[in-house]
């Protein structure tokens, strides 16, 4: 080979290598513009639908978020996870907010996602109307939970007292979808079920006792948390999960992205029918709020209601458990105005 294709190959040799250190650099940079941040929810019912997008959408990533989702069994798990600083935030049912606001733990609400009570408390086939319930046992994910509120609820409709009629309220760990495989086999006897799940169970013979859609009552659900050291000490990244929140609320709600978002709920909530995604989709996005605030009556309204559970709950002063800052910041900067421009 002659000197001059020697010094040809080096040079193309050379720089192949520095475009290549140069690919990695910019990949190394956008790996370290990014803040390792830990979120966890043990909800996985359609009202997650949001957390979903923002994950098939990046959105997490776009708003400086290198973000791992840990699915806990239970909300108290991610309580615990939230006061040990292991999690940055948790999505959970507002009921563990105001529980943990009785132990003096540091939690705060930050956004609330939900404020319909879109339920359906479903039976058994053998169990046909209110009266049958006497003696039963009701599914729960757990003490306070919004599946426990909505239960209470459907039962106040229904002008069933549950201590009365012997309604023994039995918690089954984990989601959603481990109440349902709890109904099918018939280790309970009635469940609370969100939406359209609630409906396509109707349909498949579990009747529903009680629709709470039809009544039109709210009560605040799912709500974004963390502790108020965390706040202080780290205001990007729950800024980072509010905008990531609020964006992908925006995405589930824009009709150009149903098929998206009618995949990942058919994909997610084991839906085989295109029929029974097409109804879970119409639910969802009747169900979030485009701007979610957290509201101090609804959270007394909630109280109320926990104080049915645990009379000490009364002893809570739910102004201290929630924290609108960020939101305010978010509404007065034109943030939440301009999202649902671009969708």
């Amino acid at each position: 080979m002659t000197t001059v294709r020697i010094r040809s190959a080096f040079r193309a040799s050379l720089c192949l290598l520095l475009a290549g250190l140069l690919a990695s650099l910019c990949v190394t940079g956008q790996v370290a513009g990014q803040i390792k941040s830990n979120l966890s929810s043990s909800v996985t019912s359609e009202s997650m639908t949001a957390l979903w997008v923002a994950r098939e959408r990046g959105l997490f990533r776009k708003h400086g978020l290198d973000m791992q989702f840990i699915l806990m069994p239970r909300n108290p798990l991610a309580v615990a996870a939230l006061i040990a600083g292991e999690i940055d935030a948790a999505i959970i049912g507002p009921g563990h907010l105001v529980n943990a606001g009785l132990s003096g733990a540091d939690l705060i609400g930050i956004a609330n996602f939900h404020q319909k009570l879109d339920y359906r408390l479903n039976s058994r086939p053998d169990i046909k109307k209110a009266e049958d319930l006497r003696g039963k046992r009701v599914a729960i994910s757990g003490p306070g939970s919004t599946s426990h509120l909505v239960s209470l609820l459907s039962l106040q409709g229904l002008n069933i007292d549950p201590a009365q009629a012997r309604i023994a309220f039995l918690t089954i760990p984990g989601t959603e979808i481990n109440r349902r495989l709890a109904l099918e086999t018939g280790g309970v006897d009635a469940t609370a079920l969100r939406g359209a799940v609630g409906d396509l169970y109707g349909n498949k013979g579990y009747n529903v006792l009680y629709n709470l859609k039809t009544t039109g009552a709210t009560l605040p659900q799912n709500m974004l948390v963390t502790t108020r050291r965390t706040a202080a000490a780290k205001p990007q990244v729950i800024e980072a999960y509010l905008k990531t929140m609020i964006e992908a609320i925006a995405v589930t709600l824009d009709p150009a992205n149903k098929e998206l978002v009618t995949r990942l709920l058919a994909s997610n909530l084991r839906l085989t029918n295109p029929g029974d995604a097409e109804d879970s989709y119409l639910a969802v996005i009747n169900s979030y709020e485009r701007a979610p605030h957290t509201s101090l009556e609804g959270m007394k309204r909630l109280q109320v209601l926990l104080t049915q559970i645990n009379p000490k709950i009364a002893e809570v002063r739910v102004e201290n458990v929630i924290d609108n800052s960020f939101m305010n910041k978010l509404e007065s900067s034109g943030y939440i105005q301009s999202v649902y421009k671009k969708h």
